[in-house]
């Protein structure tokens, strides 16, 4: 899977693969990279046409401003954002996954997604769901390998994410 580099900075890796766009964090966004994901998210999905999200929380510490709560809401009510489906994946065990897992769920309620969104805590499944949406269906292993590259650079010197 060739994936293109969009942004990346010390709390997020984004990248894309055609109509796949991967979001991965080290730590909680700030608006900087909320900015980033919503501009880079618009300009590719303008050519490719409608995008699947995979979204990953692999570490940090769950500290989101309220600026960074209001855009989330409105992204999730954008129907023209990642219109093909949105997988939120919270990897971060433990009160930090649980609090990453109740703003993630907060910004759902609030934004009423109009397009296929779901919350895991398990990768694979995110994968396999998000996978069984697109068409052709994506492959899985593929995908996989994709989100492994995204985290690794994110923790290059380390085969565990930090949190």
């Amino acid at each position: 899977m060739p994936l293109t580099d969009l942004y990346a900075d010390e709390r997020v890796a984004m990248a894309h693969d055609g109509a796949l766009f991967l979001c991965g964090w080290a730590d909680a966004p700030t608006m900087v990279q909320m900015r980033a994901l919503g501009e880079h998210g618009r300009r590719v999905e303008a050519v490719v046409g409608p995008m699947s999200l995979i979204n990953v929380a692999f570490g940090g510490v769950p500290r989101f401003g309220d600026d960074v709560r209001k855009i989330s809401a409105e992204f999730t009510r954008d129907a023209s954002l990642f219109a093909g489906s949105r997988a939120h994946v919270v990897t971060i065990p433990g009160f930090k996954g649980a609090a990453v897992m109740a703003f993630i769920n907060t910004f759902l309620l609030l934004g009423r997604p109009p397009r296929p969104t779901k919350v895991f805590r398990a990768l694979d499944e995110a994968v396999r769901w998000t996978a069984s949406l697109r068409s052709p269906v994506g492959d899985v292993a593929a995908m996989h390998d994709a989100i492994e590259w995204l985290r690794l650079g994110l923790y290059p010197t380390s085969a565990v994410a930090g949190s």
